[in-house]
C-alpha cells in the first residue's frame, strides 16, 4: 500500500518528526510527502499530486495534521481497493450514519483521509480542467484555492455517480491540527473538526505530550 501525505513548509516538522515515523513503524510499504513549497496553495498542489500518479493502482491520501490509529497500514492493507474514506467529520458535514460500503452520493468527502485509485485521480485532474470548468462552483474552487475535497466529491459524482465507495468505520486517523500549531486553511474556525469515530483517544493525548517544546504556530 502507497501513502502520500500532503504537506506545507509549516507542517514539516510534524511530518518528519511524528507521522513518517509512525507509518514506518507499522511497516507502510512506501511513503510519499507531497511538499507545497512553492506556495501553490491547497487546491493547485492537490491536482499537481493528482497528476503525477500513475500506474493502475491507488495511493492512500493523508493531510500533515492527523494521527494515525494504531493498525492504520493492517487496516489500509484490508481496504486496498477503490475508493475509501477513512475519516468522518460531522463538523465538515459527513453524515455519520452513512457507514460501508454506499453510493457515491452518500460518500463522506474530507480528505484527511481518503485512499484514491491512482487512475481516478489523474482523471480527476483532467476533468478540473476540463469538463469542471462548466460547474456553476468552478470559479468558487479557483477563487478559494482550496475546497479539494469538494472537487473531488463532485468529480466522483459526474463521472463515476453509479459505483459505489466504502466510509471506514471506526476512522482511520483522528484531526489534531488543534494540537500541532492550528489550522493552515481555515484558521478563524471557532470549533474543532474531530472524527466521529476514532478509538485511539490515548494516541492523541500522548501526541498532546509528546509535541511540547517543538510545535510551530501557523
Amino acid at each position: 500500500m502507497k501513502v502520500l501525505i500532503h504537506a506545507c513548509p509549516k507542517r514539516m516538522w510534524y511530518v518528519e518528526g511524528w507521522l513518517v515515523p509512525e507509518l514506518r513503524r507499522q511497516g507502510a510499504d512506501l511513503i510519499e510527502i507531497w511538499n507545497d513549497t512553492d506556495g501553490a496553495g491547497n487546491l493547485a498542489a492537490c491536482m499537481a499530486s493528482f497528476k503525477a500518479r500513475s500506474g493502475d493502482g491507488g495511493t492512500w491520501h493523508i493531510q500533515d495534521d492527523v494521527v494515525l490509529c494504531r493498525d492504520f497500514v493492517e487496516r489500509c492493507r484490508e481496504h486496498d481497493e477503490g475508493v475509501v474514506y477513512g475519516f468522518c467529520c460531522e463538523a465538515f458535514t459527513d453524515d455519520p450514519r452513512q457507514a460501508g460500503v454506499v453510493s457515491v452520493e452518500d460518500a463522506w468527502h474530507s480528505f484527511q483521509c481518503v485512499r484514491i485509485p491512482d487512475a481516478y485521480a489523474r482523471e480527476c485532474e483532467a476533468w478540473l480542467h476540463g469538463e469542471g470548468m462548466n460547474n456553476e462552483n468552478y470559479p468558487l474552487w479557483i477563487r478559494s484555492g482550496k475546497m479539494d475535497d469538494s472537487v473531488f466529491r463532485t468529480f466522483l459524482v459526474e463521472k463515476h455517480g453509479r459505483e459505489t465507495v466504502e466510509n471506514l468505520k471506526p476512522c482511520l486517523v483522528d484531526h489534531v491540527d488543534f494540537i500541532i500549531g492550528g489550522s493552515v486553511l481555515h484558521p478563524w474556525r471557532g470549533h474543532l473538526a474531530r472524527a466521529t469515530w476514532f478509538e485511539d483517544e490515548a494516541l492523541v493525548l500522548a501526541l498532546k505530550e509528546s509535541v511540547k517544546g517543538h510545535v510551530q504556530y501557523v
